[in-house]
């Protein structure tokens, strides 16, 4: 990774509602961000998604996420909404999972497209056909 401010953040736990897969993530994962000078920050993270139907998903997210300075600042404020079209936020997820049903995601294409605050993050995926 590029050279930046590092921080490790400790993910406390989060759901996937979608409608194919619904699940909750294994509390205590952590999200490594790298801000660059440029300003831009690199997340990389390594989730387990406990399936609601039994089994789990390893997700392997790497994400960019850059904007200007006050909207960044404005993520970092608990007490200000920013909308997600002032800056961006991408990435991919590498799926494996042993779980017959979701096999297909192991050689699949994962990208996503996020938004957070200074309390939560989201991150809607696509599998890429």
């Amino acid at each position: 990774m590029p050279e930046g401010d590092r921080v490790v953040t400790t993910v406390l736990g989060g759901a996937a509602p979608g409608p194919d897969i619904e699940g909750t993530l294994a509390a205590r994962s952590t999200v490594v961000s790298v801000t660059r000078p440029d300003g831009c920050t690199e997340f990389s993270s390594d989730l387990v998604l406990e399936l609601a139907t039994g089994g789990y998903l390893s997700l392997d997210y790497r994400g960019v996420q850059f904007g200007p300075a006050e909207v960044i600042d404005a993520l970092n404020d608990p007490d200000r909404e920013v909308d997600p079209a002032t800056y961006y936020f991408r990435g991919t997820l590498r799926v494996s999972t042993a779980v017959p049903k979701f096999t297909y995601l192991n050689r699949a294409l994962v990208v996503t497209s996020g938004s957070r605050s200074a309390e939560a993050v989201v991150l809607d995926a696509f599998l890429v056909t």
